[in-house]
């Protein structure tokens, strides 16, 4: 351990107002026996230490009680769970309680579940009750995948409002001598982050200490709260350190991420979203930084690499040409991608050097990084949602639609030919399946788009020539069938559409394609024939309006939102970030094999 964590392990020398805590045990450290994570370490205030129990197991059964030393209206119970010294890394290594029981008083029970994450739980009390002792008991844990000692870094009364409570330590505040406290803290804070940046491969200790201030508040300010403030109140009255939690964010040291996740965990309302944007933030840095795979398998897996695929479980589509590449719309990487028949990425179109972003459809999301900067310039997509080939010329090309809804045209080389936006009331969401199409008409030499429930017809020139309704609402799914009308799918029913948004009814459904699936897909293949899978791996290859030619079982787990391409019968599907590659044809022959070797044999028993 370093001397710096040894340090804040050093019991302090001065008494508190009021209150104490207790344990059924507590750990010993084995490297020095001078070091006990006892019940006071829960209620300190700082959460790189805790209390952690010292009994064999993992901590079921094991309790913690605070004496608040005086009976107290209660409100709220705060519990910080785990061990938050290394944030994830010592959080994973050492167990934490799933499930507790809080008894105020020794009264009815308050069951709290946890999440196995890094958090404050906050158990807000129907009513206010009168009450001077608060019990954790630990009900079930999630084990540690190094330590089997159970931590909780802090327990806390009343934390979103203590100010009736640290009266004494605000005053203190106020005074002149905390001004000139504050005044040498910052420049101390400063003169460490000019010795960080200055040196070449920066300055662990300078860091350390940083992170310290910025996590479990200004060290100034810690020996006034014990001074000043009962237990049970003092995780309140430390604050995150601005000017150390600025120097981080200047520094942008992915090492620095427990600090600044304390820092929002001690926090609420903006502070606490801004902090944890900022968490999020130095993650995706750190995902970056760490530099792109060396080893992408073929087929592709979830990351931003190039040959990886970034969904966060949306629909990523796909497209096959007459050589035999796959064009998929890599939603999250903000790109195209092209995949050999051999399954390796050799191409992509985007927004230049990975990056990270947030952007996602209209809303946003956590903070992650993209395989391309998103963006609205030529050869740059925000959250590409369908790709489509197309004629460009004596060659072919492709199109896209992203959620800005915004159409881009590309020539056989992959150069942007026009794009243009498309004007719709509808309204994208994300997680529900997919909400967006793009389908050609070669009889028309039309560019068909699908928004929500409005589908609008463009000429390759951009000229918008026609716009319906669809009856059926939003579908989750789109081909041009052989015939030049539009396949629509909406969950377990396909249905067929004039190009002028006439309504011809249902084609395929349970009766046909069997029960129990809850999504599907359908492609065209080279010679026009109809292919269907479900999600719940099945692929149909269709005879014709009424018959399916053969079916055949390609995964044995459930699909999420497929999206397929099919050529000389081999299947190419993609699911969970990767494509699923399947002959069809073979397919189906070892099963016909199959059933006359069982035949055989049943035959032969008889």
């Amino acid at each position: 351990m370093s001397a710096l964590f040894l340090a804040l392990l050093a019991p302090t020398a001065d008494a508190a107002v009021s209150g104490r805590a207790t344990a059924s045990s507590y750990l010993v450290d084995p490297e020095d026996k001078k070091v006990r994570y006892s019940a006071d370490k829960a209620v300190d205030g700082l959460l790189k230490v805790g209390w952690a129990e010292g009994e064999d197991g993992y901590g079921e059964g094991a309790w913690f009680e605070i004496d608040l030393g005086r009976t107290t209206e209660i409100r709220e119970v705060s519990i910080w769970p785990g061990n938050l010294t290394e944030g994830k890394k010592s959080f994973r290594e050492y167990s934490r309680p799933k499930k507790v029981l809080v008894y105020i008083d020794g009264g009815e029970p308050h069951e709290v579940v946890f999440l196995d994450q890094i958090q404050r739980f906050d158990l807000k009390l129907d009513e206010a009750v009168e009450g001077r002792k608060i019990k954790v008991e630990v009900v079930d844990v999630y084990e540690g995948f190094v330590f089997s000692d159970l931590f909780i870094a802090e327990v806390a009364v009343n934390f979103h409002s203590s100010r009736d409570k640290l009266e004494s330590l605000i005053n203190w505040v106020d005074s002149s001598a905390a001004d000139s406290a504050v005044e040498k803290h910052d420049e101390a804070v400063k003169d460490a982050f000019r010795t960080i940046d200055a040196a070449e491969f920066g300055d662990t200790d300078s860091l350390e200490w940083i992170m310290d201030q910025a996590g479990d508040g200004a060290d100034y300010m810690r020996p006034k709260v014990v001074q000043l403030v009962d237990v049970g109140y003092r995780a309140a009255a430390i604050r995150p350190d601005e000017t150390a939690i600025e120097a981080l964010s200047k520094l942008k040291d992915a090492n620095s991420i427990p600090a600044l996740e304390m820092a929002q965990l001690r926090s609420w309302g903006k502070s606490a979203r801004e902090l944890q944007t900022l968490v999020e933030m130095f993650y995706a840095y750190q995902d970056l930084i760490g530099g792109p795979s060396l080893n992408v398998p073929y087929w592709g897996e979830t990351g931003w690499t190039l040959g990886q695929i970034q969904s966060f479980g949306e629909p990523v589509p796909i497209e096959i040409d007459p050589n035999g590449d796959l064009y998929i719309a890599d939603t999250g990487n903000h790109r195209i991608q092209r995949f050999t028949y051999e399954g390796r990425a050799d191409r992509q179109w985007g927004g230049g050097e990975p990056g990270i972003t947030n952007e996602w459809f209209d809303t946003g999301r956590q903070w992650y990084v993209s395989g391309a900067a998103p963006g609205e310039k030529n050869n740059e997509f925000k959250t590409p949602l369908d790709v489509e080939l197309i004629p460009v010329g004596e060659s072919s090309g492709f199109a896209t639609l992203d959620a800005s809804m915004r159409v881009q045209i590309f020539d056989d080389e992959g150069r942007p030919q026009i794009g243009w936006p498309v004007q719709s009331n509808s309204k994208l969401d994300a997680a529900v399946g997919g909400e967006a199409y793009l389908a050609y008409v070669p009889r028309k030499d039309r560019l068909y788009v699908v928004l929500g429930d409005e589908m609008i017809a463009f000429t390759m020139g951009a000229e918008e020539v026609g716009r319906w309704e669809l009856e059926d609402g939003t579908p989750n799914g789109l081909e041009v069938g052989k015939d030049n009308k539009l396949y629509f799918v909406y969950g377990r029913e396909i249905i067929k559409y004039d190009l002028d948004g006439f309504r011809h009814g249902v084609i395929w459904d349970q009766e046909v394609l069997g029960e129990g699936f809850e999504d599907m897909d359908l492609t065209l293949d080279e010679d026009g024939t109809m292919w269907v899978v479900t999600d719940q791996g099945w692929v149909h290859k269709m005879k014709n309006a009424k018959k399916v030619e053969y079916s055949v079982k390609f995964s044995d787990i459930s699909l999420i939102h497929p999206r397929i391409a099919v050529q000389e019968e081999v299947l190419y599907c993609i699911d969970r970030d990767r494509v699923i590659r399947l002959d069809a044809l073979q397919a189906k022959i070892d099963a016909d094999d199959l059933a006359a070797e069982l035949a055989e044999e049943a035959a032969a028993a008889e």
